[in-house]
């Protein structure tokens, strides 16, 4: 986006993105096991758009929103400013996958209650 003018001071910008616009294209079928294998629309769905930040041992997906600011002048002798910030994308549910209606012949049980007891032993 362009900047201030020269010499403008208290200057600020608003800025939207919509993330659900990028979409990406993705196969229907993928190969699992030497065997094609269609992939669901839900997971279509999810794997078209952003993916949402993750974090967890093995799989780190982290966004920063990043402000880099440049000019039209020599800046050669000090460091341009610049902001990063942390940014939180949650996964949104295919609206086309609304809607789940059981089997006819659905027929839930009540299994009753279960109790448990977890007990951490220290090993000294």
């Amino acid at each position: 986006m362009p900047g201030p003018a020269a010499r403008v001071g208290d200057w600020h910008q608003t800025m939207e993105l919509n993330l659900g616009e990028i979409h990406y294209e993705v196969a229907t079928q993928k190969k699992k096991k030497g065997v094609q294998k269609a992939i669901s629309p839900e997971d279509r769905f999810m794997m078209a758009g952003v993916q949402p930040a993750a974090h967890s041992r093995k799989i780190q997906n982290e966004y920063f929103l990043c402000v880099e600011v440049h000019y039209n002048g020599c800046t050669c002798c000090s460091n341009l400013p610049d902001s990063r910030m942390p940014l939180t994308i949650i996964p949104i549910v295919n609206p086309a996958c609304f809607g789940f209606q059981p089997p006819s012949m659905w027929a839930p049980a009540y299994l009753g209650n279960t109790q448990i007891n977890l007990t951490h032993h220290k090993e000294y």
